[in-house]
């Protein structure tokens, strides 16, 4: 017995955790993405491209990054369901694994990772494709 309320509460505590970390963010500013005032959403881009003068080869480039993008996307989103799944397999159990379940913790978290580096690399892509004129208008439609 002494051993399931041992486990139970390192996972209340990683619960806590978790859940804390969640509101420590979410007080900052919940409407707002921290990476906003640094990247260009393709479709702000799209919308405004005859402002900004999007030239030809930087809209065909951008939207083959934005297409090779959703793939990755499509695939990674897939993989991260799977994991989740098994992980919450993992909780179910009457008496969880720890070692198994942490494990499979990684994977999720992994794969997390893999989708917001794949997000960061097609947002500095598509702002490497902007000119400094470029970027500039597109900053001051973000309000809008």
């Amino acid at each position: 017995m002494k051993t399931i309320k041992k486990h139970s509460y390192k996972w209340l505590a990683i619960v806590i955790c978790l859940l804390a970390t969640v509101d420590l963010f979410a007080q900052e500013n919940p409407d707002k993405d921290p990476m906003q005032d640094f990247f260009f959403p393709p479709e702000l881009v799209m919308r405004y491209q005859n402002e900004i003068q999007l030239k030809k080869e930087q809209k065909e480039l951008i939207i083959g990054v934005v297409e090779e993008a959703q793939k990755k996307f499509n695939r990674l989103q897939w993989d991260l369901q799977n994991e989740m799944t098994t992980f919450q397999k993992l909780l179910t159990e009457s008496i969880v694994n720890e070692s198994k379940a942490l494990e499979q913790l990684d994977k999720v978290l992994d794969q997390e990772r893999m989708i917001k580096k794949a997000q960061i690399t097609l947002m500095i892509r598509i702002k490497n494709a902007l000119t400094d004129d470029q970027k500039v208008k597109l900053n001051a439609m973000k309000g809008k």
